[in-house]
């Protein structure tokens, strides 16, 4: 494509609505001040504040997002998130490479097939997550099919710390601790966190240790970050349970030697430098690596991949006027440069990816009521390492439209074309050459907010060409591949939260969705793993001025075994849950304490059928189990 082609497309932009202080109001943005345009984009923008994270009875962050409407976490073995996927929008299995993961506007997705590591970022350093169904492939990039998921850390400290000593069921023993201050111009941060469990199932013990450090220089027309990152993690593999093992023995294993272990850290500077003209530019690095061991006793094979990345990601923005028109623009440069290094018992490979991509995105307020956005992105990618290189590309683009009436009740449309090129997984010489995947998504909607009570309805459909997907039917052991058909996914969600009185807040957060193959063998079949139905619904009670408490009740519909493309196998079982939570504050001290699956039913969030011997394994969740935590804040 044309440079003036992408320019002509990108003059054009929109303000919207933001979440702040649990209110949503009119802004417009910055280029020179405000690092984040999700909040303004005319989508269906999810915004988790401080405040939301803080009533949550989450233990960690794969909980939380699966507390929002249109998104579903799987957890597997239900232990501090670990090993989570992600689901925006109803991919299923592949739901890890069709949803993408940011923190702060950089990639966490990785470049193989592994799920990205959510458990070291601890609850107390996130500002806000915002979720954008259906959106973000101009601005943010390859993999953003079903929508973005970026996690905020926060900006501004002040002088304060925190400690934290929490247990519970299995053997759950953990704790963390924050300090925050500020001196001058220069604030900063540091978290560790630690997490000791045997888990619910047999050879189920995860060992988790974390820390975070994020440092801040501000002063007029400059500001100097660095955050930093770390995990280390060690987990028991406890493998899938037959049903009549699922039954009898939910909690034991097949696999009592099975185990992974996981190290990775994030370095991650960035500088903002404000420009004349109300324009600012920024110019972020980072440097990630990941390292991941797997010991699978039960089969003989063992295996480690190291992925280590370096990115460059600069970036000019401004806010400029023609007329009434309020243009807020985003110039903007991604090099990302990965190294795999993989060495398994099925054989070793060294690879090396290189992907460029450059992007313009452009946001106007044509009215104080009306608003319209468009973006496009040029991507690049060249893997190397196995015979000839791999060369592969694509385009994407973006717009979308808000109408806002008075009473802050919101009308928006939007649409994007969407690239995902395959991983170095996908790509490998067991698999027959794979082109890159597109889709174009649609979604329409609506947000009414007043006060502390806002509400969120979307419908979305997205159109599938190429779809890159694990075919157990091809071959002995079936084979990742490109599907000659579109497939279809489609669906509506509600994000609701009332304040019902200034003592009781109701959350009601729900979707029904279908995706389905449109042609081909599998014509008019269900895409595994995405479930009918979800819902979630969470009343906050302030009972006491010391004394809160919190009951969610979780619905997951029926869906269809991963690998069961043919739907020739029963569905995996719709499942509820109930989880209550008190907490008790007096002074700086607070306890709180919970029950969870409260009435203690046999949960299954995965499992997979196999075509060769037309059985299925299951992954329990725990029943009913509890937990603690003692704290005290400065």
């Amino acid at each position: 494509m044309q440079p003036r082609h992408l320019l002509a497309i990108g003059l054009i932009a929109s303000s919207g609505l933001t979440l702040a202080d649990n209110e949503i109001k009119a802004v417009k943005v910055s280029g020179a001040s405000h690092p984040s345009l999700a909040g303004e984009l005319p989508t269906g923008t999810l915004t988790l504040d401080r405040e939301t994270l803080a009533s949550m009875p989450a233990g960690n962050l794969t909980e939380v997002l699966d507390t929002v409407g249109g998104l579903q976490a799987s957890q597997l073995f239900g232990i501090n998130g670990s090993e989570a996927s992600l689901d925006l929008l109803g991919f299923g299995a592949t739901a890890n490479q069709n949803t993408l993961i940011l923190l702060n506007g950089r990639r966490l997705s990785n470049i193989d097939l592994a799920s990205p590591f959510l458990s070291g970022i601890p609850l107390a350093a996130i500002e806000r997550i915002e979720i954008l169904p259906g959106a973000g492939a101009a601005l943010y990039g390859n993999g953003a099919v079903g929508g973005v998921i970026n996690i905020i850390t926060r900006r501004r400290y002040e002088n304060s710390a925190g400690l934290e000593v929490n247990g519970g069921s299995y053997g759950t023993l953990g704790g963390s601790g924050y300090a925050t201050g500020q001196q001058g111009n220069l604030s900063g941060a540091v978290a560790i966190s630690t997490l000791d469990s045997d888990g619910y199932r047999d050879n189920n013990a995860v060992r988790n240790h974390s820390a975070f450090a994020d440092v801040r220089y501000q002063e007029e027309g400059i500001e100097a970050y660095f955050t930093a990152s770390g995990e280390d993690q060690e987990l028991g593999l406890p493998g899938g349970r037959t049903d009549a093992q699922f039954r009898n023995d939910p909690q034991g294993t097949d696999t009592p030697f099975d185990n992974a272990e996981q190290d990775n850290y994030w370095l991650m500077p960035g500088l903002r430098i404000a420009l004349r003209g109300n324009t600012a530019l920024t110019l972020e690095a980072s440097k990630r690596r990941q390292q991941q061991a797997f010991e699978y006793v039960s089969s003989g094979s063992v295996g480690e991949t190291v992925v280590e990345s370096i990115s460059v990601t600069p970036k000019l923005e401004g806010q400029h006027t023609t007329g009434s028109a309020v243009h807020n623009w985003t110039l903007g440069l991604d090099l990302n440069e990965y190294d795999y290094d993989s060495q398994t018992s099925f054989g070793d490979r060294e690879l090396e990816q290189s992907q460029r991509a450059w992007y313009l995105h452009n946001l106007v307020s044509l009215t104080p009521k009306l608003s319209v956005s468009a973006g496009a992105r040029k991507l690049e990618s060249t893997l190397s390492g196995e015979g000839q290189d791999k060369e592969q590309d694509g385009e994407m683009y973006e717009g979308g439209i808000r109408y806002t009436f008075t009473g802050n009740l919101a009308l928006f449309a939007g649409a994007q074309r969407s690239v995902r090129i395959a991983n170095v997984d996908e790509l490998s010489p067991f698999n027959p050459p794979i082109d890159p995947q597109t889709g174009k998504g649609y979604t329409a909607g609506a947000s009414w907010s007043q006060g502390r009570q806002h509400s969120t309805l979307t419908f979305w459909r997205a159109e599938i060409d190429n779809e890159i997907v694990f075919d157990p039917t091809v071959g002995a052991f079936g084979s990742n591949r490109n599907l000659e058909d579109r497939t279809v996914h489609k669906g509506v969600s509600i994000n609701s939260r009332w304040r019902l009185d200034k003592d009781l807040m109701l959350t009601i957060n729900a979707s029904a969705q279908q995706a389905r193959f449109d042609g081909g063998p599998f014509d008019r079949n269900d895409v595994p793993l995405v479930p009918e139905q979800t819902m979630q619904l969470i009343a906050d009670w302030q009972a006491l001025s010391w004394l809160s408490t919190q009951i969610s009740h979780r619905y997951v519909g029926d869906r269809r075994f991963d690998g069961d493309l043919d739907n020739r196998f029963r569905k995996l079982d719709h499942y509820r849950t109930t989880d209550l939570q008190l907490t008790a504050r007096y002074r700086a001290m607070y306890l709180k304490a919970g029950v969870y699956n409260l009435e203690d039913h046999q949960v299954v969030d995965y499992g997979n059928f196999s075509n060769t011997t037309n059985t299925a394994t299951l992954y329990p969740l725990p029943e009913r189990h509890y937990r603690a935590a003692f704290g005290m804040e400065f």
